[in-house]
């Protein structure tokens, strides 16, 4: 589970750098069709081929979550196979996944560390009950104020 969150941390955190303009291949995305999708058909999903500032083909078929008119075209960025919108207004999600990744890596690396649960004091089965010192008191407070500053900043900026 520890890997999990911070593998979703990374995710969303080179989201964030993507958008931002520090992270991926710049480029370019033509608007040629929009879809609706989601279970009740309520979000936007606009598809076109994205081109590099030099002209260069990077992607046929590339999505981006945002409803655009056929023709427009989106400043992008391609960072492991995905595009990622370019503009501080794009960063809210990214920064909320990333955020929520480091508040459950405050509660599982203390969990690890100390093998009791931040809920409970008895250990999983088959464990030695250990209590949870001050480093891991320590960690926990640290990831889980990292995570809601994470969060709050990217969602706080994206309103801008």
């Amino acid at each position: 589970m520890i890997f999990i969150s911070f593998g979703v941390t990374a995710f969303g955190l080179m989201s964030v750098a993507a958008s931002l303009g520090y992270a991926g291949t710049p480029g370019t995305l033509t608007v040629k069709e929009c879809r609706d999708v989601g279970r009740d058909h309520d979000q936007k999903k606009c598809l076109g081929p994205v081109y590099a500032t030099d002209g260069t083909l990077l992607d046929e078929e590339s999505s981006v979550d945002e409803e655009y008119r056929v023709g427009d075209r989106v400043a992008v960025r391609r960072v492991a196979a995905m595009s990622v919108i370019e503009g501080r207004k794009h960063i809210g999600m990214p920064g909320l996944v990333a955020g929520m990744g480091l508040l459950v890596a405050g509660f599982w690396v203390p969990c690890l560390t100390t093998g009791t649960f931040p809920w409970r004091n008895t250990p999983p089965p088959g464990a030695v009950l250990r209590t949870p010192g001050p480093r891991a008191r320590l960690t926990r407070n640290v990831l889980c104020a990292l995570g809601a500053c994470v969060a709050a900043a990217c969602a706080i900026s994206s309103m801008l």
